[in-house]
């Protein structure tokens, strides 16, 4: 099933990926746009600068045709060709500059460059044939029917030159009409660009505000809740993506802190209770050691075998006083071990051995499977903590029921003891539990045997744990460590 992006967990990177390449994109091709727009209107003002460096040169050839024409007059007038000298070469020099003015200007203008040379040579052929002989020889009739024909191509050169002046003034005005439109353009891109770039800018700052500052100004007042301990309400799914992520963190972090806090304030209220109860154990059980002491001397002096069963009641009520008052005093101070190596399952075996022969494991059969180990551990205290399990499965399992006791080494070199009892078996909500003080599930127990076997086997680095048993019953399971040297 395909999530949608904002649900995924990288949901805030992808939103700051496209915002910021949305808005460096639209900066990137308002640059490009930019730069096309510049180089038109560079291109168009630089073909107004040619066309008129073009319109400026057609000027000139204008002007030196009508000069010609007016010098060839003043030589008329004056009957003196003396003074044509500075004249000598005009036509080859219009001719050169006609030339080079041809290779700048549209094809279309170029016949009348054409014209202008044409009638320029016939003008000067005019002069140089018709107008000077006869203004020398004072043929007035033959000078009037010429001077009308240099007139008339004179006439047509500066026409064809004044053709081409106003063919390059109207390209002049096209490409500043371009210039000015691609410079109208630029301006309109340029303020459209920054405008949407402001705009974008303002939309991804709000989604980002939005998407992250919020959530982040949330999580950090959950973040000052938590350290004043104020655990609820829970940050719940803020934001999306990454900062959700953190918020379901924050709220594991919260709930973790919770526990914790549960936890360490029911190991204070322990603590008190332990010390409590080693205080009053201690001073409970002189009197009850005097107490059982004297019952001792009085059963063997009983009156009769009626008062003697009644001092041995006294006496097993005395011994059960004792052994809550020595379960209290365990409980209540951190177990001392004598270490020593050994073989658990050895331990295992002479355990089993003296339960079976106790009240309790008479009344139920009891299998052991125990293999050889070795570890580094207090065996006094080892047997104090079997002793508690092995009388907790068969006091609930019931006469006549199947303990089994298995022992083995592990692969990290450590050994796990398993007694698993027939009985009716621990509840899931109640399998952490049963290892705190005073906390029993059969009558007549003090809840004190299997806290008292949880302090033990920490004290050994071990773990303790209560789990189901296939078919019903109970299966309490101790994890010792290996020796420190195969640690």
């Amino acid at each position: 099933m395909k999530v949608p992006w904002d649900e995924r967990d990288d949901a805030i990177s992808v939103q700051l990926a496209i915002g910021f390449g949305t808005v460096s994109t639209v900066a990137v091709l308002l640059c490009v746009a930019l730069m096309l727009l510049l180089l038109r209107v560079g291109a168009a003002l630089e073909e107004v600068r040619s066309d008129a460096r073009a319109a400026q040169e057609a000027l000139t050839l204008s002007l030196s045709v009508r000069e010609h024409y007016l010098h060839e007059a003043h030589t008329v007038i004056q009957r003196d060709d003396t003074e044509l000298g500075p004249h000598e070469g005009w036509l080859q020099r219009l001719q050169e500059r006609a030339r080079s003015l041809a290779a700048r200007v549209p094809a279309g203008e170029r016949e009348h460059l054409e014209t202008l040379v044409r009638e320029s040579e016939a003008l000067d052929g005019v002069f140089q044939r018709e107008v000077l002989p006869a203004a020398l020889a004072g043929d007035h009739e033959t000078l009037r029917a010429a001077h009308d024909r240099a007139e008339a191509h004179t006439q047509r050169a500066s026409d064809a030159a004044d053709a081409v002046v106003s063919s390059l003034e109207e390209r002049m005005r096209t490409a500043q009409r371009r210039a000015q439109d691609a410079t109208q353009l630029a301006m309109i891109a340029g303020c459209g660009g920054v405008l949407a770039i402001l705009v974008l800018a303002i939309v991804f700052s709000v989604r980002i505000r939005r998407a992250i500052i919020v959530p982040l100004q949330e999580l950090a007042g959950a973040a000052r809740r938590f350290g004043r301990g104020e655990f609820e309400p829970p940050v719940g799914d803020v934001g999306r993506g990454e900062i959700r992520i953190v918020a379901r963190a924050f709220d594991a972090m919260a709930e973790e802190l919770r526990a914790r806090e549960r936890a360490l304030v029911r190991s204070e209220r322990l603590a008190a209770v332990g010390q409590l109860a080693a205080g009053v154990a201690h001073e409970i059980n002189n009197p009850v050691a005097v107490i059982r002491g004297y019952l001792k001397t009085m059963i063997p002096e009983a009156r009769d075998e009626e008062q003697a069963k009644e001092l041995a009641i006294v006496d097993q009520e005395a011994a059960a006083c004792q052994r809550i008052v020595e379960d209290l005093l365990s409980y209540g101070r951190d177990p001392s071990l004598d270490r020593e190596r050994l073989d658990p399952g050895e331990l295992l075996a002479e355990t089993v051995r003296r339960f079976e022969a106790t009240e309790v494991g008479a009344h139920v059969r009891v299998e052991c499977s125990a293999e050889r180990g070795d570890l580094e551990a207090d065996g006094l205290r080892l047997r104090q903590v079997l002793d508690n399990l092995l009388t907790n499965a068969a006091l609930l399992a019931g006469d006549d029921t199947l303990v089994q006791v298995k022992g083995r080494q592990t692969e990290e070199g450590g050994y796990r003891i398993e007694i698993s009892d027939e009985g009716p078996g621990i509840p899931e909500g109640e399998r952490q539990s049963v290892f705190e003080p005073f906390k029993t599930g059969r009558r007549g127990g003090t809840g004190l045997g299997l806290a008292v076997s949880r302090v033990i086997v920490r004290a050994h680095g071990g773990r303790i744990e209560a789990l189901p048993r296939e078919g019903g019953g109970t299966v309490m399971r101790v994890d010792l460590p290996p020796p420190e040297e195969e640690a």
